[in-house]
């Protein structure tokens, strides 16, 4: 259990009153301010700082100068507080939005096509770019679906969350509830939206090139996508100039005719290698404050810390 701390409460508020702020003001308003508290954030927090620079020299090595891995930690810091505006602006999301800002690279139409063998789909993104406008977007689309999210240690904030998800009619399912939930939304035929891109060693997983150093990923994708038929469709919403573009993959389907375990690794595999080929071409707009190799292939993790994901597919 998180310990009380007096401040979060005074964060609640201001996060608040932000967002009332966000609701009435025009869109554009909002993402100057987002950028000048992109920018302050970048030059004051110099802790959070220094963790970008080092992950990012740390991904590109002599690749990319100096002066271009400061450009592009200072783009990460801008592009969160945008993403953070674009939350606390989902009452305002409506149909007439959505059609204005977001471009679809492509159609729906294989999206449609994994859908109709009513296996439901397991949407893939990565925190990059505008994340939580991806599974808005595919509710204003009309496709039936939910996001799987953390619970935020701080109730307050959590609850303000859902609530805006549920503004923009996207309702959540914890990562820590029974999987069962999730296989209960894909046996419907429903979209369900994953973030699975970060290092937490609470979550069981395995180690896999990412930048081209061994990284701790998630494997409960595979796993419900192993339990259920449904495929993984990598998607990612970008932020492109004052609107978004939206990139859909190419579904990746359940391996069979393999162990568990060898399949679970190679899909796993498979979609990190997307969500890394789409931060190297938006380097900017990917969260570089997190530590990415943070778990090292000596480490171990202790068995109690595992979700109940082995249920899903043991």
């Amino acid at each position: 259990m998180a310990k009380k701390k007096p401040y979060r409460i005074f964060l609640y508020f201001g996060l608040v009153l932000i967002q009332r702020i966000a609701a009435i003001l025009p869109r554009e308003v909002n993402y100057a301010i987002a950028t000048a508290l992109g920018t302050s954030a970048y030059k004051l927090l110099r802790k959070e700082r220094a963790k970008t620079m080092r992950h990012l020299r740390e991904a590109f090595g002599p690749d990319q100068s100096e002066e271009a891995i400061n450009r592009i930690g200072r783009g990460a810091f801008v592009n969160l507080s945008k993403t953070a505006i674009d939350v606390l602006a989902f009452p305002r999301f409506g149909r007439k939005r959505f059609e204005r800002l977001v471009h679809l690279e492509g159609s729906t139409e294989k999206l449609d096509r994994v859908l109709a063998r009513k296996k439901g789909v397991i949407m893939l993104t990565g925190h990059l770019g505008s994340w939580e406008l991806l599974a808005a977007y595919f509710r204003f689309l009309g496709y039936p679906g939910c996001l799987v999210g953390r619970r935020i240690y701080y109730d307050r904030f959590d609850r303000l969350l859902v609530s805006l998800r549920e503004s923009v009619s996207v309702s959540t399912v914890y990562r820590d509830e029974s999987p069962r939930k999730i296989l209960s939304r894909l046996r419907q035929n429903h979209v369900v939206g994953m973030s699975a891109d970060q290092d937490i060693d609470s979550l069981e997983g395995t180690f896999v090139p990412f930048f081209g150093k061994p990284a701790w990923t998630p494997i409960g994708p595979a796993k419900i996508a192993l339990a259920s038929g449904a495929p993984i469709m990598p998607s990612f919403m970008i932020h492109e100039g004052k609107s978004y573009r939206l990139w859909m993959e190419d579904p990746i389907w359940p391996i069979e005719n393999v162990s568990k375990a060898e399949a679970i690794q190679k899909m796993t595999v498979m979609w990190s290698e997307v969500v890394e080929r789409y931060v190297r071409r938006y380097p900017d707009q990917w969260v570089w404050m997190h530590n990415r190799w943070k778990t090292r292939t000596n480490d171990s993790v202790r068995p109690q810390e595992m979700l109940p994901l082995q249920e899903v597919a043991g």
